[in-house]
């Protein structure tokens, strides 16, 4: 008789499992990065706050997500930031991890050459964390994918901010492997870097998040984005009624391929060894 399912509490398993089991557990370990920014500064009652991304535990008290999720250049972080990891645990509950007064090279760890960013969180609430691999995924390979795509942070009933995020999940097939440099704008090129490509887009909010073998859970990479190509451009009518309020009768319309990027945590064996971060 199967033993009745239990939440992690340490190691995500990296059994074999169906797809529905797999992101029931790595939803304990993935979680919303959220900013918030004194405002004004020095002093700790009214905040900016803002949605950056997604990430995850590698270890207990080892966060990973995106150097342009914390230091992008669009939104870089400033010393004294508060971060609040936050995850949804249904019918409107969050649980929410707080790093207050971050300063990079103590709580935060910057890594732009891999696009890479490590948030160490509070020794005294450790927490669930994926199991990873450094090993390749070919071609047609089942991935899935996790995070919290278009959260934001809204004033709440009694003024304080509160979180409105949707755990969400994806499945797709490797479409590529390449070993390429990244571009994300508007933040300088990485270094050549190890990816695999997949056809189902990565939606705004889920860069950092996990990308993993979608029957054991094991994490392989972590969302970059996407690319696109344009591939057909040609000059559309425009719609009456646009016509009717001032448009032009014509716009130029362009069809684009777009494939999103995971990056290979093999790009960060040596990071992640540093960290104590184990298989």
């Amino acid at each position: 008789m199967a033993k009745p399912w239990q939440a992690p509490t340490a190691r995500i398993s990296a059994k074999s499992r169906s797809f529905e089991e797999v992101v029931r557990d790595i939803r304990y370990c993935v979680f919303s990065v959220t900013r918030f920014r004194p405002d004004p500064p020095n002093q700790n009652q009214r905040f900016a706050t803002v949605t950056l991304g997604s990430g995850f535990f590698v270890a207990p008290t080892v966060f990973l997500t995106c150097n342009h999720v914390m230091n992008g250049m669009r939104l870089p972080h400033q010393s004294g930031d508060n971060y609040r990891l936050l995850r949804s645990v249904g019918a409107g509950r969050v649980r929410e991890i707080s790093i207050p007064v971050v300063e990079i090279g103590q709580q935060l760890h910057l890594f732009p050459s891999q696009d890479a960013a490590i948030l160490q969180t509070p020794a005294d609430d450790p927490q669930p964390f994926a199991s990873i691999g450094y090993t390749d995924a070919a071609e047609g390979h089942e991935l899935g994918v996790a995070g919290y795509p278009l959260s934001q942070i809204v004033p709440g009933p009694d003024g304080q901010p509160q979180f409105q995020g949707v755990y969400r999940v994806a499945k797709g097939v490797v479409t590529s492997t390449i070993r390429q440099r990244l571009n994300p704008r508007p933040d300088p090129l990485t270094a050549e870097l190890g990816t695999l490509e997949v056809n189902f887009l990565f939606v705004p909010g889920n860069s950092g998040g996990p990308v993993f073998d979608a029957e054991t859970g094991r994490v392989l990479a972590y969302v970059h984005g996407f690319i696109d190509r344009e591939i057909v451009q040609r000059l559309a009518d425009t719609k009456k009624e646009h016509v009717d309020a001032g448009a032009n009768p014509k716009y130029i319309q362009s069809l684009y391929a777009v494939y999103s990027l995971g990056i290979q945590l093999d790009n960060i064996h040596a990071i992640l060894d540093e960290f104590g971060v184990t298989l």
